[in-house]
């Protein structure tokens, strides 16, 4: 288990740029804004001053807004470039100096092995660590923040779940081979609460890229949940049901705006409620 490190100074997050919601392309028919937060405004976490007060905290490649209420990320948004993605060793975990410590769930109780919780990340770390040898080693230290991670079953991020990403890549243009995920829990009232901490039961995965065949910007939605897995005292660890869904439910259920997104969704014709499931990753609706 990493156990956490120790916590960095604020001056060292000033050159991170964050999520880059041109990444796909300079036009407005292809910007992919961050979410806004449509109910309960005061949950989204706010910090610094004057000009400089935001609600994004910015890593290397990737942003992340936080829940005021539920002290973790509400969302967690990050730019891919499949190309030039490589991999890195695990560096630990640690908070972000730039909100207060008790503004996020850190090395608690919750997490730890069965019973207790994964740190289950919002943003896959995999996915930052992309670019020029210093941006790559950035993007896996950035990854690791407490900011960035929701308690999750044991294996949560297995299975389809953690292939979505790269399913994405595949259909992506090719000479660009570039996604943006957009990843974060449901939050609702009768989440169990587990070791001190309210657990959510759902996480959503919004998906953005210029599709390969028809060249159009085209965006899907996901939503994985482990509530069946919960007996009336204690979590039963087994699979994991993902099923597609229209963005505008994702919308709906997390007081969430994707801006176009919906518009560029396949499915979100489709009456409010659909869900398919996905047993292969080529039961995605693409088209």
């Amino acid at each position: 288990m990493n156990a956490v490190t120790n916590e960095a100074a604020v001056a060292e997050y000033a050159d991170r740029t964050g999520y880059d919601p041109a990444f796909l392309g300079t036009t407005n028919a292809l910007r992919v804004d961050l979410p806004a937060k449509t109910t309960s405004p005061g949950d989204l976490l706010t910090f610094g001053t004057g000009r400089d007060e935001t609600s994004e905290l910015k890593y290397e490649h990737f942003s992340v807004a936080m829940s005021v209420s539920r002290r973790l990320c509400l969302w967690s948004a990050v730019n891919v470039d499949g190309p030039s993605t490589s991999h890195a060793k695990r560096p630990g975990f640690r908070t972000d100096p730039r909100i207060p410590r008790d503004a996020q769930i850190g090395d608690v109780d919750v997490y730890g092995d069965a019973p207790r919780f994964a740190r289950g990340h919002m943003t896959r770390r995999e996915d930052p660590i992309w670019g020029p040898a210093d941006d790559a080693k950035l993007g896996n230290r950035d990854s690791m923040h407490y900011t960035n991670v929701v308690p999750q079953m044991q294996s949560f991020n297995g299975g389809i779940w953690n292939n979505l990403e790269d399913y994405g890549l595949l259909n992506a243009e090719r000479d660009m081979m570039r996604i943006n995920v957009i990843t974060g829990p449901i939050f609702a009232a009768e989440d169990p609460e587990r070791f001190g901490v309210q657990i959510p039961l759902r996480f959503w995965k919004v998906i953005a890229f210029i599709h390969d065949e028809t060249k159009q910007l085209t965006a899907t939605g996901y939503v994985m949940s482990q509530q069946d897995f919960l007996a009336p005292q204690e979590f039963v660890f087994g699979d994991f049901a993902t099923s597609q869904v229209p963005i505008k439910d994702i919308e709906q259920q997390t007081g969430l705006a994707f801006g176009a997104l919906s518009a560029r969704d396949p499915i979100g014709g489709r009456p409010r409620g659909t869900r398919v499931p996905l047993a292969r990753l080529d039961h995605i609706v693409l088209t």
